[in-house]
């Protein structure tokens, strides 16, 4: 079976996932964010991931936390 991983371009673009170090969902914390440093990546097919809030921006993937900062006016 293909496994496919979307890592956030902005936060994650060297690509790391540990899945043991993940935060608790019960905290309210979003799946696949890595408790030492924010990192982000979604395990599932684009669509799925653009459905869960991330972007598909011109090749760039963002987790819907950058995804947020990239829309808001600065």
């Amino acid at each position: 079976m293909l496994r496919v991983i979307i890592f956030c371009d902005v936060c994650n673009p060297q690509g790391i996932r540990y899945i043991e170090q993940t935060r608790s969902t019960q905290r309210g914390d979003t799946d696949g964010r890595r408790v030492t440093d924010g990192r982000a990546w979604f395990e599932g097919a684009l669509d799925s991931a653009i459905e869960n809030g991330w972007l598909h921006d011109n090749g760039n993937h963002l987790c819907p936390r950058c995804a947020e900062r990239h829309s808001s006016p600065e």
